[in-house]
């Protein structure tokens, strides 16, 4: 424990000499970033002003192409019919592009006429058209002057709709569209293509609207047009627009990197990467320097508990054989039976005992180097089942049964106290972890090339986020940390390393009727 001490200290000194290092460096750093980020948040500042200009002009113009080039013409050609058109005879009466389409604007129409007092228009839907009812009986009974005659929008059933309309002079009725917005498209690529969204005075003209990416994006935020300009947000804003035929969409907008020195001189700073280089490293050396001292810590916490739980897991049985040896000495034994339970709960601790200091020694050479393996051929189902059949007084003490099949002898070149060793390890875990009165299953069987041991149980199972962890030293699941269950954490990383040195395999699953299920697969001999 001292040495512990010792070492943390150390660890802790040197830990202080890389937390100065650190922020010494980090002053310098900034210090000599503290100019370059008001710069450049003045110029991000400046840049960001002049998109907003640009996109408020777009919103802008946007709104007059579509309103006057575009819905106006279609709600005259509307009136100027007795009958109420459809969708398809407006776009079939197109005679031009412009006209297909101003045409394509028009989801469906109606007509309100005050003397028969119903909303005419077929191809809105019966929700659409009883909605639009009270308001177009308002319009008619105080129609609008023709200036405030704006489009109207409404929230119906869960969806966002847009209505324009218009009056004959008379006022004897009130026709209009629900407007498709789906058809705008044309109506921005047409914005970009008439007239500059930036002022021609700037830049002497050379910031033009293929230097801006713009986006409009829809009230649910679905995307509805995209200039040709990658649109590169690190720059951009959204302009919500809030009035007219548009109300309810965003115009994103950004202005592209490479004409950005034509609005700030030498256009926005870059940081300076050698001190933040400089800084990451000695962040980084700090980090290794805190992860080194907590796998220290970690593992000197480990030893700790793992004598704690070899302790307690040498206690357990040597406190069992204590206590009956003194009651057979003592010759306080009241009948041949109860001698007989004496003796075998003896013999029971005692092999608990010789498993415990065999998977100690395995653990120690393993942790040296000095874990070696001597293989032969020889029957691996046999040494499964003499393995079982010494593990078996253990188990009864559990009332647990241990069931095992094999098809015949399987023949392997393998160190046959390691095979032995790993079965009386993956058993006692099946044990230990598996509820009272339940059941283990072992199998042996020839897999191709390789020879599979199982052992499935009916305990808790093991979580799939621990499945590789157990395997390593020390490692005990969380849960079982709070019950009154002895462990060193060493039986499942003994079995892992006499695996590996078989050059096989061991993994864990859940069981076919839950539990787990323990897998060992190691290379069968081959035969001629």
């Amino acid at each position: 424990m001292a040495q512990f001490d010792r070492d943390g200290m150390r660890a802790t000194g040197i830990v202080v000499l890389l937390v100065a290092t650190f922020l010494l460096t980090a002053f310098m750093a900034l210090r000599a970033q503290l100019a370059a980020r008001y710069h450049q948040a003045t110029a991000e500042n400046v840049i960001r002003d002049w998109t907003r200009v640009a996109a408020d002009e777009f919103g802008r113009q946007s709104e007059a192409q579509a309103g006057f080039f575009g819905t106006y013409p279609m709600l005259q050609t509307i009136v100027a019919m007795p009958e109420l058109p459809s969708r398809a005879a407006l776009l079939a009466g197109a005679k031009d592009d412009d006209g297909r389409r101003n045409a394509r604007l028009v989801a469906c129409v109606f007509r309100f006429t005050p003397a028969t007092g119903a909303v005419q228009g077929p191809e809105c839907p019966a929700a659409v058209r009883a909605w639009l009812l009270p308001r177009l009986v308002a319009i008619a009974a105080a129609p609008p002057p023709r200036a405030e005659r704006v489009p109207f929008h409404g929230d119906i059933g869960g969806a966002a709709y847009t209505f324009v309309y218009t009056l004959p002079a008379d006022a004897s009725s009130v026709s209009g569209f629900l407007v498709d917005r789906s058809a705008l498209g044309p109506f921005f690529a047409r914005v970009l293509q008439s007239r500059p969204l930036m002022p021609a005075s700037l830049a002497e003209g050379r910031i033009t609207n293929d230097s801006i990416g713009i986006r409009v994006r829809d009230p649910s935020g679905r995307e509805m047009f995209r200039s040709p300009r990658q649109f590169d947000g690190r720059l951009g804003i959204r302009l919500p627009l809030h009035d007219g035929l548009l109300r309810g969409m965003a115009v994103d907008a950004a202005i592209a990197p490479d004409v950005a020195p034509l609005l700030v001189f030498g256009g926005v700073p870059r940081p300076l990467r050698v001190y933040m280089v400089t800084l990451l490293l000695t962040a980084m050396l700090l980090f290794t320097a805190l992860l080194q001292l907590r796998k220290e810590r970690a593992l000197a916490r480990m030893r700790s508990e793992f004598v704690a739980g070899v302790s307690h897991e040498l206690r357990t049985p040597l406190t069992q054989i204590r206590m009956f040896a003194e009651t057979l000495l003592l010759d306080r034994v009241r009948s041949d039976d109860e001698r007989r339970r004496s003796l075998s709960i003896i013999d029971q601790e005692t092999r608990r005992l010789a498993q415990l200091v065999e998977n100690v020694l395995q653990f120690s050479r393993g942790e040296r180097g000095t874990l070696r393996i001597t293989r032969r051929s020889v029957d691996v189902a046999g040494i499964v089942a003499g393995a079982v059949e010494a593990f078996l007084p253990i188990a009864a003490a559990r009332n647990v049964t241990i069931e095992t099949a094999a098809a015949g002898a399987v023949l392997a070149a393998v160190d046959e106290d390691a095979v032995r060793q790993i079965v009386l390890n993956l058993l006692d875990n099946a044990v230990k972890y598996g509820p009272a009165g339940g059941a283990v299953r072992v199998t042996v069987a020839l897999a191709g090339a390789e020879v599979r041991i199982a052992v499935a149980d009916d305990g808790p199972g093991v979580p799939a986020s621990d499945r590789k962890r157990i395997w390593r030293r020390y490692e005990r699941l969380e849960r079982e940390r709070g019950r009154a269950i002895a462990g060193a954490g060493i039986g499942l990383a003994v079995v892992h390393e006499l695996v590996a040195l078989h050059g096989g395999r061991a993994w864990v699953e859940s069981g076919a009727a839950g539990g787990a299920l323990f897998h060992v697969a190691l290379p069968a001999e081959a035969t001629p």
